[in-house]
């Protein structure tokens, strides 16, 4: 199967979880573990949740490779944040990429994907992260209306 039908997959998967969930918690968890077990260049799938002074990690698949708790300024997370928009950073052989997704103007959460020692993420993969971003933040709206 092509990395364009596996990531079409993951949408269809993701998308159909999500119109039949009330709630989005299980949507969160879905996503990690969906992504870890579909594609094997990631090896590490996150949600981080804004907290009051930090980031939690509060769903996840894969290896465990960043800290649970990340205080705010303290990492990539941040950095996401502040400027809305993904970041995508190769450290030694692996790429991390960090996707804030908002309600409004407020930060909910981070989607963080680490990449596989020397896998790829390309484009591709982040257009789909974006993707998911904006489908969460639809669904917050929907729920907050």
């Amino acid at each position: 199967m092509s990395k364009a039908d596996l990531l079409d997959d993951i949408r269809y998967e993701i998308g159909l979880k999500s119109d039949k969930s009330r709630r989005l918690e299980p949507v969160y968890a879905f996503i990690c573990k969906t992504m870890v077990e579909m594609m094997t260049d990631y090896e590490s799938v996150s949600i981080y949740m804004a907290q009051t002074s930090a980031f939690i990690r509060m769903y996840h698949s894969g290896s465990h490779l960043l800290r649970k708790d990340i205080p705010y300024g303290d990492s990539l997370l941040s950095l996401a944040a502040v400027r809305g928009n993904v970041v995508r950073e190769m450290k030694d052989t692996v790429t991390e990429v960090y996707v804030p997704f908002y309600h409004g103007h407020h930060l909910i959460g981070v989607l963080v994907v680490v990449s596989i020692p020397l896998g790829r993420i390309d484009d591709e993969d982040v257009t789909l992260f974006c993707e998911i971003r904006s489908l969460l933040e639809t669904r917050l709206k929907e729920m907050n209306n």
